[in-house]
């Protein structure tokens, strides 16, 4: 197994963080991986689409779903304002909003259905 010490840098932004990884895997799969799965998680509260987050987490978290389908379901105006003091807005139609408290709820209930679906999958002995 080969990983680049040039990888990006995980969560944390540690020199150790992925140090720590490359090691854990190692010592998970020995001589005996068939694959990995590497995904790249670059951005995902801004990329994920919100119809289809809302719709999982209908059927995860009805309690949650309420309230993020309050804040979520139409889009969400964004104010910029220049140096000159010029406002200017957009309408942020994807993603969650930065700051809010709900937003690491919303993004793990959303994505918990994909990650049920590969355990599923992947439920015999030979996957890890």
């Amino acid at each position: 197994m080969h990983f680049s010490r040039n990888t990006t840098v995980m969560c944390g932004k540690l020199k150790s963080t992925i140090e720590t990884a490359i090691h854990a895997v190692r010592k998970s799969y020995k001589d005996e991986n068939r694959c990995l799965l590497l995904v790249d998680a670059d951005n995902t509260f801004n990329k994920l689409n919100r119809k289809v987050s809302l719709e999982n987490i209908k059927t995860v978290c009805v309690p949650m779903y309420r309230y993020l389908h309050n804040s979520y379901n139409t889009p969400t105006m964004l104010l910029y304002i220049s140096k000159m003091g010029a406002t200017y807005s957009t309408l942020s139609q994807e993603g969650v909003t930065q700051g809010d408290n709900a937003a690491m709820a919303m993004y793990a209930l959303s994505t918990r259905p994909l990650m049920q679906t590969l355990s599923n999958e992947t439920a015999n002995d030979d996957v890890k």
